[in-house]
């Protein structure tokens, strides 16, 4: 996936818009971030998300997953991963997004997509 398909995925779901973080483009949902570009240094042509902290460790301790960290979310005990997004599968990527989305969400938006979502 690319960073244009990952907007464009994010931006199916309800209360969700393209934004920015620190100068760098993002996805939030109601206002909280979901996802967002990373071009830096420790981190170029990244994409982060938010995910569980069970989440969290899982993805970083398997040595074959392209998921990482850097300091700086380390020292602020920021609960998103990185990957370049070339390196990742796309289903399980889109489904970590989802896990995203759904942990931001607003809990009556998320109510309702889930259970619009659970039917099909």
């Amino acid at each position: 996936m690319t960073w244009d398909e990952i907007v464009a995925y994010l931006l199916e779901f309800p209360s969700t818009e393209l934004t920015t973080t620190w100068n760098m483009p993002a996805v939030k949902a109601g206002g909280v971030l979901v996802a967002w570009w990373r071009d830096a240094p420790d981190s170029p042509g990244s994409v982060a998300f938010k995910v569980a902290p069970d989440e969290l460790e899982a993805l970083l301790g398997d040595p074959d997953a392209p998921y990482y960290t850097i300091d700086h979310f380390r020292k602020f005990g920021t609960n998103a991963v990185l990957v370049r997004p070339g390196e990742a599968d796309a289903d399980e990527l889109r489904e970590l997004l989802t896990e995203a989305w759904l942990a931001v969400a607003k809990p009556r938006v998320r109510k309702a997509w889930l259970a619009e979502h659970e039917t099909r």
